[in-house]
């Protein structure tokens, strides 16, 4: 054998390649390559359950498990050093006097830096035994069904204690408000996502603000309103010998908002911001997005990526058209939609190379308009104007618009271009450079929306 064969960490990194069903073949063909070969079958674990088969007597009675006689671990412990990283979907309920012995010293999991859980009961095994001192990545899915107050709490608590470097942490679900203060001392984060509703304070917001190795945030703050954020930092900044710098390591942001805090939060970000995603939200008896305003802001920073969302449930297209001829109505239709014009105001970020808008009403741009976006971003791969599922277009077997090719870096376009002609039944074009694109579908009764576009 080559000696080349024999070294640790080459093998590692042969065995990632490797299917993880030959893994076990491969430990048993040769003694230098049993435990680089077993550590790679036991660093992802989808369910803690095989470890526990590997407890001499284990049981499982009424869903929860067991041991007859004297249990010996062995086995179970050296296993368990191999373990990196979990994924737990449900429960598994293990005899209290056996998770006690388990956790005695601390999780058998010593090595453990990634955990995925739908459940913070430390009754139960996958809790019990994530609190690794190691920890790096923390992954939480509450679901959408009530629970009792305080239930997550004890979890968190420990968490924070035990888990000091923990540097990502994902939320989503219905959270506990009471998890804010939690949240408000993970200062180390260097990525946060919180998909949980209503569930930020705008107290915490402003704490999140402050970590100084933030660099990924993804956020709902929807129900936030702005003064109650400005306040907020007002009362950070009294609360220290200076006033604090907001997301000063911030690259990637995903933030749904109302326009203003969208505006305010943008503007309190460093110019290094290089990802954005933002979900204009705008609650009934608001009035429409100023997205000359917010496009100007977006513009201060040096936007690689950009996504703008905006979708105006309260509105029935197929309807819409036919039964709202007011002048106000089609003035707030009007308004909602980001116009050429509008994308206009982006123009200044020169190094753009993904752009997505994605709105109820979808913006419709000619060939003189394909010619101008690529006069002003060069360097665009991807660009999707709208959603091919809209009511207002419908995919077209028809030619791409001509001035396509200007895009050097082009990878995807799907965008809605004006055409009076549908040719037909709707085709996905695919290739190597998928290119998409929408024609507009006049029908008599949205004649009315049209005709302001």
């Amino acid at each position: 054998m080559h000696p080349v064969l024999l070294l640790d960490d080459v093998l590692r990194q042969m065995f990632d390649f490797c299917p993880k069903s030959s893994l076990p073949v491969v430990a048993r063909t040769c003694k230098s390559w049993k435990d680089p070969a077993l550590d790679c079958v036991w660093s992802h674990l989808g369910s803690l359950v095989p470890l526990l088969r590997l407890i001499p007597g284990l049981i499982c009675v009424d869903g929860v498990y067991n041991v007859e006689g004297p249990l010996h671990l062995g086995v179970f412990n050296s296993y368990a050093y191999r373990i990196q990283h979990i994924t737990q979907r449900h429960n598994t309920r293990l005899h209290p006097k056996i998770l006690h012995v388990l956790c005695a010293n601390g999780t058998p999991l010593t090595r453990l830096t990634t955990t995925r859980l739908s459940s913070t009961d430390l009754d139960c095994v996958p809790a019990a035994l994530s609190l690794s001192a190691g920890l790096r990545q923390l992954d939480l899915d509450f679901g959408f069904k009530r629970k009792e107050p305080g239930m997550h709490d004890d979890y968190i608590e420990t968490l924070i204690r035990v888990a000091t470097n923990v540097e990502r942490v994902r939320l989503r679900g219905l959270a506990d408000q009471r998890l804010n203060s939690a949240i408000s001392q993970m200062s180390n984060l260097c990525s946060l996502s919180l998909r949980t509703g209503p569930f930020l304070t705008a107290e915490t917001l402003a704490a999140i603000s402050t970590f100084p190795s933030l660099s990924e945030l993804e956020i709902e703050a929807g129900h936030i309103d702005i003064d109650t954020l400005v306040e907020a930092w007002s009362l950070s900044s009294t609360c220290r010998d200076s006033a604090p710098t907001h997301f000063r390591a911030l690259k990637k942001l995903h933030i749904c908002a109302q326009a203003p805090l969208l505006e305010l939060v943008l503007k309190t970000i460093p110019p290094y911001l290089h990802t954005l995603r933002i979900e204009a939200t705008t609650p009934a008896g608001s009035p429409p997005v100023d997205w000359s305003s917010l496009f100007d802001v977006i513009t201060t920073h040096a936007i690689h990526d950009l996504t703008i969302e905006q979708h105006l449930d309260d509105i029935d297209l197929d309807t819409t058209a036919a039964t709202s001829t007011s002048a106000n109505t089609q003035h707030s239709y009007s308004n909602n939609r980001i116009t050429f014009d509008l994308i206009r105001r982006l123009a200044p970020l020169r190094y753009l190379h993904h752009l997505t808008i994605d709105t109820t009403f979808i913006p419709i741009l000619s060939d003189q308009d394909i010619e101008a976006l690529a006069a002003w971003w060069p360097d665009l791969a991807h660009l999707d104007l709208g959603s091919l599922h809209s009511s207002e277009c419908l995919p077209s077997t028809g030619s791409p618009p001509r001035n396509v090719s200007l895009f050097a870096s082009f990878r995807l376009l799907d965008a809605e271009i004006a055409n009076p002609h549908f040719a037909g039944r709707p085709q996905r074009r695919t290739g190597p450079d998928d290119l998409r694109h929408g024609v507009q579908r006049v029908v008599e009764s949205h004649v009315l929306i049209f005709r302001s576009s």
